[in-house]
């Protein structure tokens, strides 16, 4: 009679061939991942790419409607004459009720007529600013949390560091860009109409300065000593020719924090009152 063999023997494994076997699936899962959180942080990017294209046009739909000029930095509130800041929710949903004092209603924002709120004005990396965690709520808010929309106004108004400023004399240092035709940009194409947080020196908390960052950020978003931060201030820009690009701000923010709004080869801040 034939000796029938085990089936154990036949078709399991050892416990050697398991481990091994264990071994290359945690060497292979090890090699994927930071491939697929790559492929997913890029996917949030291209989701802000697309989301101020979809500005873009409406900000272009705003100019040809308003005598070829940008948004204000300041509207009116239904039913009263209490204005409020529109540089930080140009579009989007009602601010939260700790922000309602400040930030306009989803209904008198420029943008409304163009795009009513929805999650374009949402950044997928949002990750807001301790400035808004007042008054000491139980988490810090989004900027989509907090005032319902992610993407600022370059409107003027830029944050600085005590002791400094610009290196020529803006022509506009109170309201930048809004009211003004696209022709009054210096190089439409290199000018910040529309940006993220983590492009600039963004508020003060306690007095003390801060920083951003948002997109490829691992550990503290909150920055206060850009130099010793991960070179990671990176932020989708929305230029006044309507397009978009992906910049790192990292060299601007920490060789000279004092003047970090000086030109470069690709993006520009204010207009020189002197051009």
């Amino acid at each position: 009679m034939k000796r029938r063999t085990s089936l154990l023997n036949a078709e399991g494994f050892t416990l050697i061939e398991l481990l091994v076997v264990m071994s290359i699936i945690t060497i292979l899962a090890s090699m994927m991942l930071p491939s697929l959180g790559r492929a997913k942080e890029k996917g949030r990017m291209t989701t802000c790419i697309n989301n101020l294209h979809q500005i873009g046009i409406c900000m272009k739909m705003y100019a040809d409607d308003h005598g070829d000029r940008f948004p204000p930095t300041q509207v009116a509130e239904l039913g009263s004459k209490k204005m409020k800041r529109c540089r930080p929710a140009l579009g989007g949903f009602d601010p939260a009720p700790p922000w309602q004092d400040y930030y306009p209603s989803a209904q008198v924002r420029p943008l409304y007529p163009y795009m009513r709120p929805s999650p374009v004005y949402r950044c997928p990396m949002d990750k807001g600013q301790r400035a808004n965690a007042c008054p000491d709520p139980p988490f810090k808010p989004s900027n989509w949390e907090a005032i319902g929309c992610s993407y600022q106004y370059n409107a003027g108004a830029l944050t600085l560091l005590a002791g400094g400023g610009f290196r020529r004399t803006p022509e506009d240092a109170i309201n930048g860009i809004a009211e003004k035709s696209e022709s009054w940009a210096p190089s439409p194409t290199y000018y910040i109409l529309m940006h993220e947080p983590a492009a600039r020196l963004y508020g003060c908390v306690h007095y003390q300065a801060e920083w951003h960052q948002w997109h490829y950020a691992h550990g503290a978003t909150d920055i206060v000593d850009p130099a010793r931060a991960r070179q990671q201030f990176i932020s989708p820009v929305l230029f006044v020719d309507n397009h978009v690009a992906v910049h790192n701000f990292s060299r601007s923010l920490t060789e000279d924090p004092y003047h970090p709004y000086e030109p470069t080869k690709d993006w520009v801040w204010y207009k020189p009152a002197d051009d």
